[in-house]
């Protein structure tokens, strides 16, 4: 069951009398620790989904209804001004830019009641915001396309950042570069989780087919917080994941572990955002001024978070998102990119599917461009 978060948003203030407002989550991607992100699945794509018909271009709809109105090329078809906005509550480090526009009141300042509600375990989040249970959530765009392609009514609109996901291996000469994974097996939390979507890029750069049948890379699905010690006691050869546990950062740092690759420097698909917002379809369709204004306050908390490091840590400790000190939280969010962008989005996608689509999570005949334009909804946010 879902848990309603109060909207108590503050402003600047961090005063011990403001209350806490949500625990951290159990993750789909993640068990335990302080990770970039605790929920990152967003429902998966798997492998060989099935075609669904109907890609063809989306537009708003429009209508001669009294209550149509206009605003910057939007059309207003039915108005979800003031209306309780329910989107899925922050689980991890990386949800900074969401944690930021609820409790620095962008969203308020905004004119938005937004109310954040904790997402079941084993929720399917990317179903859920397709059937309006949440407005809006946020993920690494490659875990919306499956479901997208197979007809869930869901729209993308914005990136938020970089540097969710690593890959590590240890640093005993054993796997040097990627094109060392041939034969070797992964350590991952979930098959179809965002780490493996990202990764299997990388793998395909390298001429290795991710693709669990081809069988040139074997995949090990075992708990998060347990992938350091299973990389640390030989059992995988290299873990892939979804948002920076402290236990294997502090591997790096005692000399046992090495980043192999990342979603921020070390990889040639690094361009990729690794969190965007995803939007229900028929409230950004009904009402895109709102939808708009929804987007862009949470992309004003992502650069208010990328210039406040340190209050942002404060903030994910204090107001209990996540379980930790600052101290431990401020490593892990100088590891992110925060660099919101619509517009990069848009032009990241096609090329993105085109790419995504020879591993073997889409199959082989997607047309990439007509996939991008069913995904990316443009509601004139020219940044």
């Amino acid at each position: 069951m879902s848990e309603e978060i109060p909207n108590t948003s503050a402003a600047e203030d961090l005063s011990p009398e403001q209350p806490s407002l949500v625990e951290a989550n159990v993750d789909l991607d993640a068990a335990q620790g302080v990770s970039r992100r605790r929920a990152l699945t967003l429902g998966g794509v798997g492998l060989g989904v099935v075609a669904a018909a109907g890609l063809g271009s989306w537009a708003f709809i429009r209508s001669d209804k009294k209550d149509t109105a206009a605003a910057g090329g939007l059309t207003v078809t039915k108005s979800w001004a003031g209306r309780e906005l329910a989107v899925t509550a922050p689980s991890g480090v990386c949800d900074a830019p969401l944690i930021v526009a609820y409790e620095q009141g962008f969203f308020r300042r905004a004119g938005l009641n937004v109310v954040l509600r904790k997402t079941g375990t084993d929720e399917d989040v990317t179903a859920a915001v397709g059937s309006g249970k949440y407005v809006a959530t946020n993920g690494i765009f490659f875990n919306f396309l499956g479901p997208i392609y197979n007809g869930t009514p869901v729209k993308l609109s914005g990136g938020l950042h970089h540097g969710c996901l690593d890959l590590y291996v240890r640093d005993d000469g054993s796997v040097p570069t990627i094109a060392s994974l041939r034969g070797k097996r992964i350590g991952v939390s979930n098959l179809q989780g965002s780490a493996t979507n990202f990764f299997s890029l990388d793998l395909l750069d390298a001429g290795i087919n991710s693709s669990p049948a081809a069988k040139q890379v074997e995949w090990v699905v075992i708990e998060q917080d347990l992938l350091p010690e299973a990389l640390q006691e030989k059992k995988v050869d290299a873990i892939a994941t979804a948002g920076g546990y402290l236990p294997i950062i502090q591997g790096v740092k005692a000399g046992w572990a090495r980043e192999l690759s990342n979603n921020r420097n070390l990889s040639r698909n690094a361009s990729y955002p690794c969190c965007a917002v995803a939007l229900n379809e028929e409230f950004v369709s009904q009402d895109p001024v709102t939808a708009a204004k929804l987007v862009n306050a949470w992309a004003q908390g992502s650069r208010w978070a990328g210039a406040n490091l340190q209050q942002t840590a404060r903030i994910e400790s204090e107001k209990h998102y996540i379980p930790d000190t600052p101290a431990n939280i401020l490593p892990v969010l100088q590891t992110l990119t925060f660099d919101p962008s619509p517009r990069n989005l848009q032009q990241d996608l096609e090329p993105g599917i085109q790419k995504f689509i020879h591993t073997g999570f889409l199959p082989a005949d997607t047309n990439a461009q007509a996939l991008a334009d069913k995904v990316f909804v443009n509601l004139g946010l020219n940044f």
